[in-house]
């Protein structure tokens, strides 16, 4: 299976600038109080990747994540109240920061180390799978800023943002970036994105992972875990369980990330006595900035960065009981 990994020179400031992730996580805390997020909760929640279930793992800004026994993916339960999380995505000011502050500010940077490569990527297998002359639709709330990248491509003779779930579609191409984290139903947003698709059409997705190095090194402490925004943050076994659920097929799935081992290493200079694992803390604190970057790349290979990236194929597949 073919897999993706980067060996750029992205700084863990440049994507997120402290004095603003700070200014943001400040306003999550505010509005997650204001919408009472934690205090009308919908109840208990099972994986939403295999319906398994799991022990509490860790707590983040008040919200609690378990661990599926089975999968080994990371969801937010008991679940906020989906009236006042759909309030709460729309309307909150800490949405707002993130769109009209944090975007804007590092807009250039995740043009050329996000947005650019992911559009490369689709266009680049959707082309070598499909063909030309490809429909795409883009979900998600920055749908109008992906469809205009990957559209003025010669081999897409139509790209859309999707503006209602319930749209029929016969499409080549489905994208979803940074979308699924953020559903209570992935279930249903799945469904929905397998209806968009023709048989034999791609579903691109590029999300958090529940199993990656940042995660699992820091827990309820990383940084850009960020409730109520990542709901849940699946493992591999849980995308392919969820997906074959859904009629798709897992073709691609790679951790491209670059930000891992500077995160962590940015948590033990803030945190002296934060200790990892023996050889994994001489690693991150290492003087060498070439050794942090030499285990970044050794994460990428072994598909256990924070950042995933997969493709999908819309087939009947037999899904696991």
């Amino acid at each position: 299976m073919r897999r993706v990994v980067t060996g750029g020179d992205l700084s863990q400031r440049e994507m997120r600038p402290p004095e603003l992730v700070h200014a943001y996580l400040e306003l999550v805390q505010r509005d997650v109080a204001a919408y009472g997020l934690l205090d009308a909760a919908a109840g208990p929640r099972r994986c939403p990747a295999c319906g398994g279930d799991g022990a509490e793992a860790f707590r983040r800004l008040g919200f609690a994540y378990r661990r599926c026994e089975r999968c080994a993916s990371l969801f937010v339960s008991p679940a906020p109240d989906p009236a006042r999380l759909e309030r709460y995505q729309c309307e909150s000011a800490a949405e707002g920061f993130w769109r009209d502050n944090l975007l804007t500010a590092t807009a250039s940077v995740r043009s050329r180390y996000a947005l650019g490569p992911r559009a490369h990527w689709v266009l680049g297998t959707a082309a070598a799978r499909c063909g030309r002359d490809l429909d795409v639709y883009v979900l998600g709330a920055r749908a109008g800023v992906i469809a205009e990248t990957v559209g003025v491509s010669p081999v897409v003779r139509r790209c859309v943002p999707v503006t209602s779930m319930d749209m029929a579609g016969a499409a080549d191409v489905v994208v979803a970036f940074d979308v699924f984290e953020r559903t209570l139903d992935l279930a249903a947003a799945l469904a929905r994105s397998r209806a968009l698709l023709r048989d034999g059409g791609l579903l691109f997705v590029s999300t958090m992972s529940g199993t990656g190095f940042e995660v699992r090194m820091l827990g309820g402490a990383t940084p850009s875990l960020v409730p109520p925004v990542h709901l849940q943050l699946l493992s591999r076994a849980g995308w392919t369980s969820a997906l074959a659920r859904a009629r798709f097929r897992v073709a691609e799935y790679s951790t491209p990330g670059e930000l891992d081992v500077q995160a962590v290493a940015e948590a033990c200079r803030r945190d002296p006595g934060l200790r990892l694992p023996s050889i994994i803390d001489e690693l991150v604190r290492h003087e060498d900035a070439a050794i942090g970057q030499a285990l970044q790349e050794l994460l990428q290979q072994a598909g256990l960065s924070s950042h995933v990236q997969f493709v999908a194929v819309a087939e009947d597949v037999e899904a696991p009981r």
